[in-house]
């Protein structure tokens, strides 16, 4: 059987890729300040490929944001076993396009033919082929013998999925599954096939100082009126410690350790320094904040603060200015243990008791995502890194993740306890979120064969 799958997937690829290149092709960028007409014709994409695949009960989930999420399903019968998937279809703005070496959405095949880039290829439209090219071939293998298997393709993931939790609640019944299949993280590297089982939280804050009614002069001015830009420095650089240890006083409260197991399972992974330097496109001389055999447990068990974003002024007009504000956004990684408004408060009142000069401070927080850990004991695990190590060839690794993905958590705690199997198909080389994101199609391939084997084994 094993055989057979890889060869009818191998003749299918072509057809598999063309339909990604088609979703690739539509910008649907999932943020206000974007035209969102975009969302709705990728939803409307993804809608017309079920009904081309002959799913039933096709329906938008749509909300208050209007941004569609697309549900469908194959059902076979009530005695077996219902395997719920997930994607989503919205992506990461292009971000600098004169960076890309191609044309953001216009699906590219690399010169060597190993991948295939465009916003979205990665994240996360190669998993929505990947669900629906292993509906196909585990339909043509088991006819009506196989898993009921339900789509659901989120339509504001990169937006933080403010409306997924009402979508999930709303439609409880609807979803009710066996287990839940998230593809929309990654392998360790290329070739080998990986499931996470932890993920950090995430929130962030947008802070705005303002000292006067506008910019002035800064010969005029300056000194007795307070520089808000040194000021935002002074108090993002309070926040942590030179090693990034976060100095905020409860932060790490709660905190959970890696276990014995966790610690021999990254060890397993083989990750050193300059790996990772060369994944992270790290400049020579730039040191770590951490020694090497701490990489992955900084990367996935730590929290950290990263300043996402900051402006005082504007370096294509500065001028000798005392800016009247200064902005930035600080995002917030939380690891597992932590609790993601908790720790958003925690922050938001380290940064108020901190603003010196009695400057005005605004501060807007946005909603967070808490950390997330799967209980790998269930079977279905076993099952799916069986699938995984047959479909690669390569043994399965276990690993965490330092990313974000809210539906895991709102999935287990709407849909009661049930296994939640993150796979996907990004890898350190991809740029998710970058530019010239771009999907390595081995692996594409290797991920529908160990999504059909996965699913032919259940039954």
């Amino acid at each position: 059987m094993e055989q057979q799958i890889k060869k009818a997937i191998k003749a299918k690829m072509p057809t598999y890729i063309q339909q990604l290149s088609k979703l690739v092709s539509i910008p649907s960028i999932s943020f206000d300040n974007f035209d969102q007409k975009y969302v709705l014709e990728s939803a409307e994409a993804v809608k017309q490929m079920f009904a081309e695949a002959g799913l039933t009960n096709i329906q938008f989930l749509t909300p208050e944001s209007g941004r569609h999420t697309v549900y469908a399903e194959s059902l076979t019968s009530p005695d077996k076993p219902t395997i719920l998937l997930y994607a989503h279809h919205d992506v990461q703005p292009p971000m600098r396009e004169a960076l890309w070496n191609t044309k953001p959405f216009e699906a590219t095949v690399s010169a060597d033919g190993e991948r295939l880039f465009g916003r979205g290829t990665a994240d996360d439209k190669a998993g929505i082929i990947m669900h629906l090219a292993a509906l196909e071939q585990v339909r043509a293998l088991k006819k009506n013998d196989g898993p009921n298997l339900k789509f659901i393709i989120e339509g504001e993931e990169e937006s933080g999925s403010a409306g997924f939790a009402g979508i999930l609640k709303k439609h409880a019944e609807l979803l009710k599954a066996d287990a839940v299949i998230i593809a929309d993280l990654g392998n360790f590297a290329k070739g080998t096939p990986s499931i996470t089982t932890t993920l950090r939280g995430m929130s962030a804050v947008s802070v705005e100082l303002k000292a006067t009614k506008a910019p002035l002069h800064s010969g005029s001015w300056s000194g007795p009126i307070p520089d808000v830009g040194q000021v935002l420095c002074r108090m993002i650089a309070e926040l942590t410690d030179g090693t990034g240890k976060i100095l905020i006083p409860g932060f790490e409260d709660g905190l959970v350790s890696p276990t014995a197991e966790d610690l021999a399972s990254y060890r397993s992974l083989g990750m050193t320094e300059e790996i990772f330097r060369n994944d992270g496109g790290v400049l020579d001389g730039v040191k770590l904040k951490c020694s090497e055999d701490e990489i992955l447990t900084t990367l996935w068990r730590k929290p950290s603060l990263v300043v996402t974003a900051m402006e005082v002024g504007s370096r294509m007009n500065a001028g000798n200015v005392l800016q009247d504000s200064a902005y930035a956004r600080i995002g917030i990684r939380l690891a597992p243990g932590m609790d993601a408004d908790r720790c958003t408060q925690l922050l938001v009142d380290f940064l108020k008791q901190h603003v010196p000069y009695g400057i005005q401070c605004n501060i807007v927080t946005e909603d967070g995502a808490n950390p997330f850990v799967t209980d790998t004991s269930h079977p279905f695990f076993k099952k799916m890194s069986d699938a995984m190590t047959a479909a690669y060839e390569s043994e399965t690794k276990i690993i965490g993740c330092g990313a974000s993905i809210p539906g895991a958590e709102l999935f287990r705690s709407t849909l009661g306890n049930i296994p939640v199997l993150m796979t996907g198909l990004e890898d350190p080389e991809c740029n998710a979120h970058g530019e010239n994101e771009s999907l390595y199609l081995p692996d594409f391939e290797k991920g529908i064969v160990a999504e059909t084997l996965f699913f032919g084994g259940l039954c």
